[in-house]
């Protein structure tokens, strides 16, 4: 009896219209890079193979502005992580919140599928591996997301994920699901390790070391906490030892504390929406997890943040919608298999 073998999925050439409406269905939005820039002028291409649980992918483009925006984050619900290591770019320049960080040939990117970012691309060429949150659940610290983190090829473990994923993307075809698997956990288990150890760099490329430390303090208490709702800045910063002075200039790049303890709140009750399964689960026992006394506050919170209500998530839920579709592997698998003319069940 013959092993289920990944799908190779090849579309070398893909025009403007087509990587627009591809990238709407799959992650996001997708711009040209200005009003002037023509449509004709853009080119990309796709090498794909899907296995049981994700897939990988070898992307080339043109330049082109990729948004992933908090709204489209609570329309598709993806609970994954991007792993991209970069073959070739030029000018691309990935933002999160008010930091951003200029990407080099030779950097490998882990991107919380969680979290909203912009990407200035330049022309470039990048290898992605879609990594479902319950694969990296098990390694991961604690439940939360995670700050887009930016590894230059120079760590053991960051060249051993690299060297990894290109051993995946070139014996994909030839290899089954059950040979696949153990290949990925390791290395789920590599970029959970450098999840743990920090958030991106991009904090020590703006602040000082002391102030970077400071604030990564900051944000894994409150990561921790962020269920008690009476946590304050007062808490944080006595935690912390400094004044709330400091404490807020901590939080300025991430729009002030208040938001930022708001952004962590939403991120988690989004989180467990999608994973109640149904409406049965009762808006207020979210909301109280989520540090909220009354549901009736934490909706408006939500809705302000995501631009539609926790109630509308559930209804969705219980409509019956595919819930395969909600993590990347079949999002982001199906819109492959359609740039090749396939539609993968």
């Amino acid at each position: 009896m013959n092993e289920p073998r990944p799908e190779v999925i090849y579309r070398p050439s893909i025009n403007w219209d087509e990587w627009r409406k591809g990238v709407a269905e799959a992650t996001g939005e997708a711009c040209l890079p200005s009003s002037t820039a023509s449509p004709d002028a853009f080119g990309a291409g796709v090498r794909g193979s899907r296995y049981k649980s994700g897939f990988v992918a070898t992307i080339n483009a043109t330049p082109h502005k990729f948004i992933r925006t908090s709204q489209r984050i609570a329309r598709d619900g993806m609970d994954a992580v991007f792993v991209q290591f970069y073959d070739h770019t030029h000018n691309c320049i990935t933002h999160m919140g008010q930091e951003s960080v200029e990407l080099q040939p030779g950097h490998l990117i882990v991107q919380d599928m969680a979290e909203p970012f912009v990407v200035d691309h330049g022309s470039y060429k990048l290898m992605t591996l879609a990594l479902p949150r319950a694969i990296l659940a098990p390694f991961l610290h604690g439940d939360r997301t995670y700050p887009t983190l930016c590894l230059p090829a120079t760590g053991g473990s960051t060249n051993a994920v690299i060297s990894m994923m290109q051993l995946l993307r070139g014996q994909l075809a030839y290899l089954t699901d059950e040979d696949v698997t153990p290949i990925v956990e390791c290395i789920a288990k590599l970029v959970a390790n450098q999840m743990n150890n920090g958030p991106s760099p991009s904090f020590a490329l703006d602040e000082n070391s002391q102030t970077a430390a400071r604030f990564l303090q900051a944000a894994e208490y409150i990561s921790r906490t962020y269920a008690n709702p009476r946590l304050n800045s007062t808490e944080v910063a006595h935690h912390l030892n400094v004044s709330r002075t400091t404490l807020y200039r901590l939080f300025e790049p991430m729009g002030g504390f208040v938001a930022f303890l708001r952004y962590i709140r939403m991120k988690h009750a989004m989180r467990k929406l999608l994973h109640s399964g149904s409406d049965a689960v009762k808006i207020q026992q979210i909301a109280e997890s989520c540090g909220f006394s009354h549901a009736s506050s934490f909706t408006r919170s939500f809705k302000e943040h995501y631009g539609v209500s926790p109630r509308d998530i559930l209804m969705d839920i219980t409509a019956g919608q595919d819930q395969q579709l909600r993590t990347s592997s079949g999002i982001f698998a199906n819109w492959l298999a359609t740039l090749n003319g396939t539609t993968l069940n």
